[in-house]
């Protein structure tokens, strides 16, 4: 059966980028941030530095899309650049790790904080289905959303743009006007000493770890790029607008946290969307933001489960995953069975991890690809010299090398405390490494060679409509 071509506009792609980015982190992560540095500079320089990097490896990664506009995200760039183990690893790490992790986190970050307080009683589940109401909602979520995107990326593509500009906006005035009234509260940075004294590196690398997971999704308009529409010009552009649009909005909503909270009462705040909303506006307003940070949850699952699929799709094409997830469904031409491999794996991370243990296991494995898909900027410009590139890394070889610094800095750190998030990452990509080495190698070199990877979406199979 054949297909219309389905494509990505401008705005959507953006809305894709700002959407995947725009989550739960901000919200959940500015307390744990406020816990590892106890002054406001310090702690707006933990913010800045996460949306530096996030912007560096925007700059840098928008070469690659715009380059080669595939499905499935960092692999294809992955494979050309190092070949195909490093690849396999890093596939199946973000198979494994990235994308079902972010999806269970924010799943669970949902149905903790926001959907308790819309729902109200409704939220609790009668006491003799004997289930977990927080574990049954984040299953409904993520269930939810999967069928959403099986049945119609039209949709999905036209909710993506909806619930990222809605809360956008409303985030954004509600910012201002805590700014405006600042002086009525007396939050951090009315109380705030003079300079920056800066915190210890271990301490700044815990709290940079959190803010990483809360700038997660720069990227999401790789995973797609086959179905964007004029991708040399639109992937850049969606890849840096909306990363810059969320750092400004980030740095926004930080300040405004400043201006109500102090930094001891900002470490012991669970969630600082509501709460600060709760101090300013009252029991409306603190409904109202609960709102708009739902529809920015939504739009942060969708744009994941959207992105995270193609993964899977990319390398089923390539041999490297199995063969049903690089089909698509004859009737809605989505990867249908890749949508649901990662639903599954999503939920058994929901109940086998704590939210806090699923946010650094996501985080230190973005770190290893992510460093490694900034880097493939350096070794692509030497393998590839002459391949044409629509776009060039603004600010090269800067910008990809402080990417690449800022996130080797957090990896030692960490690996120093013997946080178990950072070898469970290195665990995995270590053993899909071996594996590829030692049993999909040979079966490789039987085969006959492929010089390009499959791994490239057809327009006229899978693709997002932009409305």
């Amino acid at each position: 059966m054949s297909h219309r071509p389905q494509r990505l506009g401008p705005v959507a792609a953006m809305s894709l980028v700002a959407g995947s980015m725009l989550g739960i982190g901000i919200f959940i992560a500015p307390p744990v941030v406020a816990s590892h540095v106890d002054r406001p500079a310090a702690f707006l320089l933990v913010w800045l530095l996460g949306g530096i990097s996030a912007l560096c490896g925007a700059l840098s990664v928008a070469e690659l899309g715009a380059m080669m506009p595939r499905a499935g995200g960092d692999y294809p760039y992955l494979r050309r650049a190092y070949g195909p183990g490093l690849a396999f690893a890093a596939g199946w790490l973000q198979l494994l790790a990235v994308f079902p992790g972010s999806l269970a986190a924010m799943a669970v970050g949902t149905a903790t904080f926001q959907l308790p307080q819309i729902l109200g009683s409704h939220f609790e589940l009668p006491a003799q289905l004997g289930l977990d109401p927080t574990l049954f909602w984040a299953t409904a979520l993520v269930l939810g959303l999967t069928v959403v995107n099986h049945i119609g990326v039209v949709v999905s593509g036209r909710l993506q743009i909806v619930v990222t500009i809605a809360p956008v906006l409303l985030l954004l005035l509600g910012t201002v006007f805590v700014m405006l009234h600042q002086g009525t509260h007396a939050g951090a940075l009315a109380t705030a000493e003079p300079g920056l004294r800066v915190p210890p590196v271990a301490a700044l690398a815990a709290a940079f770890l959190p803010v990483y997971f809360a700038f997660s999704g720069w990227n999401a308009a790789i995973f797609v790029g086959a179905e964007i529409d004029a991708p040399a010009r639109n992937v850049p552009r969606a890849l840096v607008g909306g990363t810059m649009a969320v750092t400004v909005l980030y740095v926004a909503l930080c300040l405004g946290f400043l201006a109500v909270f102090t930094m001891s009462a900002l470490a012991n705040t669970g969630e600082a969307g509501t709460a600060a909303a709760a101090v300013i506006f009252g029991e409306w307003g603190r409904w109202g933001v609960t709102i708009a940070i739902l529809l920015a949850m939504l739009g942060s699952l969708n744009g994941t489960v959207l992105t995270g699929s193609r993964i899977a799709y990319a390398m089923a094409k390539d041999g490297h995953c199995i063969a049903a997830a690089g089909t698509c469904s004859p009737r809605h031409g989505t990867p249908a069975v890749a949508l649901w491999m990662q639903a599954g794996w999503t939920l058994l991370l929901i109940y086998t991890h704590g939210f806090e243990a699923l946010i650094g296991y996501a985080s230190a494995a973005m770190l290893i690809t992510g460093t490694l898909t900034v880097a493939a900027v350096f070794v692509l410009r030497v393998k590839l010299p002459g391949m044409p590139r629509p776009y060039r890394t603004w600010g090269y070889p800067i910008a990809p090398a402080i990417y690449i610094l800022l996130s080797l800095v957090v990896l030692v750190v960490l690996a120093r405390k013997l946080d178990p998030s950072v070898f469970a990452g290195a665990g995995w990509f270590a053993l899909a490494y071996l594996f590829h080495r030692f049993v999909m190698r040979p079966r490789e070199a039987a085969s006959s060679s492929r010089s390009e990877p499959r791994g490239e979406l057809d327009a006229h199979s899978v693709g997002v409509g932009d409305p």
